[in-house]
């Protein structure tokens, strides 16, 4: 280092980044956060901002630096996180204006991708999860984190079904330990962390450090090696990445992945379920049927949707919660209530970590204003889950709290002042009338000075060079008195100050500061007695998700005309008159066809054929997406709907080819109808479309043939199943298989042409329509007719080529002809008894045939 490289400041900055090498370093310095040498080039590349350099070193280059005002680092910590950085963030430790040399500065926290707090990567109605995985021979644990709102819950599972939960939870972030062999599903980065954080022993003692002795045992994690080297780790993660405070932290629980219905993160995409496939981006179930009024509600609706409950009760509990709201017309009652509240769990993070501002506190204070009106409108209820809400926690403690000392409207940032409000501090109030006073005596000085000289356009002004003075336009520079001292000349004027200026500047800036001061020791200790009650707030928080669900589900179905599902206890999906949930509402009104669909033993495998563009996925994915509507607790757009709750959803739907994984769509498609074959129950659903279609057809058939044969036969993997195909051979099956049906999508022939009817029909379907598809394509009238030609013959039994010979050589075997003279010298012989000789002249007499 040379020059400039060795300043004090630059040496306080490389020091720094050596502790965070792997990191982007933002630096405070004043009013902007800058970055120096390679972050500088990467900042200036990710932002398209300016890239300058400051002073020159002894070479005569400059330190390449870039950087943006304080002010806008959240927008631009998401563009950061966005573009794969991690980022730490330096700020000025004390005052730069009472600091003695150099100002203390250090990094207060290290953004991830798994660990924002605020800003735009935190999407308000998504859920950013950070997660920690660790495995302990055959035994998976997986620790998840929304550390926003604070909540951690865990799982135990086998080893071999880990990266089935990753792909379904879908975290953002997974710490691991080199060389464990897990992997990060798509779209979530991967963070190796030191083996030793892994072990069992550290993560104990963290968890006891953080929740207290006998946590572990208490959270039903102390057998569980894996579970407790993964929450260690990332304990250990949290803190070393946020400095601050961490209260808000607090453990909701350990599932089970057998309690919700399991859809991976395929079938959850392919399905539209919480996300959608590009280009489909606005037809996803989660934001069709979204009605919540709230953040928090928004995310707890994607969580039900996500993991749908297997129980029975908790399902009826949901069911009957909408259905005693709907009864009681309280759903618009509880939304306009709830509209006024701010995210509570959000609120109860930014606290946990001492983030909140003045506008955070009275956001509190004004959602905990709305909670007894609440729990009022759900008093006398009958269902559970509206009784707790009806007792909830209401806070009034709190809201008393934050009202007795926060200005009715305050500031967003401390630093603006007028966030304490009057009479809270005798000692607060006195300065405050000594800074006004003190401008009011300005502005008088102002007035008399311009009387006593005669400069009418005089003005007062500040600056933090030369504090208050007075400008003077050149034209009146004449009448300036002679015991005025001048400080500042500009183009058209210059700037003068006077003894009795600068002694009322004294009084009035000495005024600001202790201002400042007092305002922001009083603001924190309010801070700090409000987030002494963050468990109270967290919990407050989830009532107001439940609520907001629930009253959003019971306006959907009244507003929609959806009906209450039953439940079954014997295998079942039974949807009469079922209408696409996401193109309902996409759809001019009327526009929706309904349809019909029974799974039940005796009937449990529906092969539906019809041509393309009638409807045969939409059919599928509308059952599927009716089911874990039901099980998710909410109405159904139906007449009727009964059904069971499952355990597992398969999907075979479409699949585009995974090149940059090395995959083909054939070998994807094998990979999730294995999954069906291997993992399904007689409690599972499973949606396939167009299995086979990958490969030949020959090939086609015979797989989709046998895997129907095998969900129909097999004891154990017996899924109620829908099977959409154009292979019309399979419809023969549901004669063969006493558990199987045919069942086709109308289409009405008319002049030449088709009309799809949209309708599903028992039977199967005659033909596949697909020349009139390609007609109505806009596919050459001549290439249409040409098809149309072949296909007479190909029904004709009428081969294309003569002799049954193909232009290669070789021979053609069709299934309508499979006599011919050779074949049947050929199925005559006996290898075994032919010699070497016997051979070669058989071989000659067969071409002469051929040939002949």
């Amino acid at each position: 280092m040379t020059g400039s490289d060795t300043t004090p400041m630059m040496r306080q900055y490389l020091e720094l980044k050596g502790r965070y090498a792997d990191c982007l370093l933002l630096f405070r310095m004043g009013d902007f956060f800058e970055s120096f040498y390679d972050d500088a080039e990467k900042l200036s590349r990710i932002l398209g901002i300016a890239l300058t350099a400051r002073q020159k070193r002894e070479d005569g280059t400059g330190i390449p630096l870039a950087g943006f005002p304080h002010h806008a680092l959240d927008g631009y910590l998401a563009r950061l996180v966005k573009a794969g950085c991690r980022v730490a963030v330096c700020e000025q430790m004390e005052d730069p204006s009472k600091a003695r040399g150099l100002v203390r500065r250090d990094v207060v926290e290290v953004v991830t991708p798994g660990t924002v707090m605020g800003g735009e990567s935190l999407e308000p109605g998504a859920a950013v999860l950070l997660g920690s995985a660790a495995v302990a021979g055959d035994e998976a644990g997986l620790v998840l984190c929304d550390l926003s709102t604070g909540e951690i819950r865990c799982c135990s599972m086998d080893r071999d079904v880990l990266s089935q939960e990753l792909s379904r939870t879908g975290p953002r972030e997974l710490l691991s330990a080199p060389g464990s062999g897990i992997g990060a599903p798509p779209g979530c980065e991967m963070t190796e962390v030191e083996p030793w954080k892994f072990d069992p022993d550290h993560g104990r003692r963290l968890v006891e450090q953080r929740f207290g002795r006998g946590a572990p045992e208490g959270f039903g994690i102390s057998g569980s090696p894996a579970l407790l080297g993964a929450m260690g780790a990332l304990l250990a993660y949290i803190e070393e990445t946020k400095r601050s405070g961490l209260s808000h932290l607090e453990f909701s629980g350990s599932y089970r992945r057998d309690d919700c219905l399991i859809m991976d993160g395929e079938t959850q995409l392919s399905l539209g379920i919480t996300r959608g496939v590009p280009g489909e981006e606005g037809a996803v179930l989660a934001e069709i049927s979204d009605g919540t009024v709230t953040p928090g509600g928004a995310r707890l609706w994607r969580e039900w949707l996500s993991a749908p409950p297997r129980s029975p009760e908790t399902i009826s509990l949901r069911h009957g919660a909408v259905q005693e709201i709907m009864n009681r017309s309280l759903a618009r009652p509880l939304l306009d209530a709830l509209k006024g509240c701010c995210d509570l769990a959000r609120q109860a993070g930014r606290l946990g970590t001492q983030r909140s501002g003045p506008r955070d506190l009275r956001a509190v204070w004004r959602t905990a204003e709305i909670l007894p009106e609440l729990a009022g409108l759900v008093r006398d209820a009958g269902n559970p889950l509206l009784r707790e809400a009806a007792e909830m926690d209401t806070l009034r403690d709190v809201a008393e709290m934050i009202d007795s000392v926060l200005a009715d409207d305050p500031p967003a940032r401390l630093s603006d002042g007028g966030v304490v409000r009057e009479g809270v501090s005798d000692e607060l109030d006195q300065l405050r009338r000594l800074r006004t006073g003190g401008r009011e005596w300005m502005k008088a000085m102002l007035d008399r000075e311009k009387e006593s000289t005669g400069i009418s356009r005089m003005s007062i002004g500040y600056n933090k060079v030369f504090g208050y003075y007075l400008e003077v336009p050149k034209s009146f520079l004449s009448r300036v008195p002679e015991g005025w001292t001048r400080r500042q000349t500009l183009v058209g004027a210059e700037r003068f100050i006077t003894p009795e200026l600068k002694e009322w500047e004294g009084r009035i800036l000495r005024a600001d500061q202790e201002t400042a001061a007092l305002e922001e020791g009083i603001f924190n200790d309010l801070r700090n007695r409000v987030a002494a009650h963050v468990r109270r707030i967290s919990a407050a928080a989830r009532i107001l998700s439940f609520l907001d669900v629930l009253a959003s589900l019971a306006a959907t179905a009244a507003e929609r005309g959806w009906c209450r599902p039953e439940l079954s206890a014997e295998p079942r999906l039974d949807i009469r008159e079922g209408r696409h949930p996401v193109l309902e509402k996409l759809l001019p009104q009327g526009e929706c066809v309904p349809n019909s669909i029974l799974l039940e033993p005796g009937r449990r495998i529906l092969l539906v054929t019809g041509p393309n563009m009638a409807g045969k996925s939409t059919i599928l994915r509308q059952a599927a997406l009716t089911l874990v509507l039901a099980q998710a607790g909410s109405f159904v757009p139906a007449e009727a709907m009964t059904f069971s709750p499952m355990d597992r959803l398969f999907t075979r739907i479409g699949g585009a080819d995974r090149l940059t994984r090395g995959q083909s769509t054939f070998l994807v498609e094998m990979a999730q109808a294995a999954a069906i074959l291997n993992g399904s129950t007689d409690r599972s659903l499973a949606i396939l479309d167009e299995v086979g279609r990958g490969t030949s057809t020959f090939d086609g058939l015979s797989l989709a043939w046998s895997m129907l044969e095998y969900l129909h036969d097999h004891r154990e993997h017996r899924p109620l199943v829908l099977f959409a195909t154009h292979y019309h051979e399979l419809t023969a099956l549901a004669s063969k298989l006493p558990e199987a049906a045919n069942v086709n999508v109308a289409v009405r022939e008319s002049d030449g042409g088709v009309a799809f009817l949209y309708r599903l029909e028992d039977g199967a379907a005659d033909r596949s329509y697909g020349i009139h598809v390609a007609a109505m394509a806009g596919v050459p009238r001549s290439v249409v007719g040409r098809a149309g030609k072949v296909l007479s013959d190909l029904e004709a039994g009428r081969h294309l080529l003569p002799s049954g010979v193909r232009e290669d050589g070789q021979l053609s075997l069709p299934l309508s002809n499979p006599s011919h003279p050779v074949l049947e010298e050929i199925a005559s012989v006996d290898p075994d008894t032919l010699t070497p000789r016997k051979a070669m002249e058989l071989l000659y007499r067969l071409r002469e045939k051929l040939a002949d």
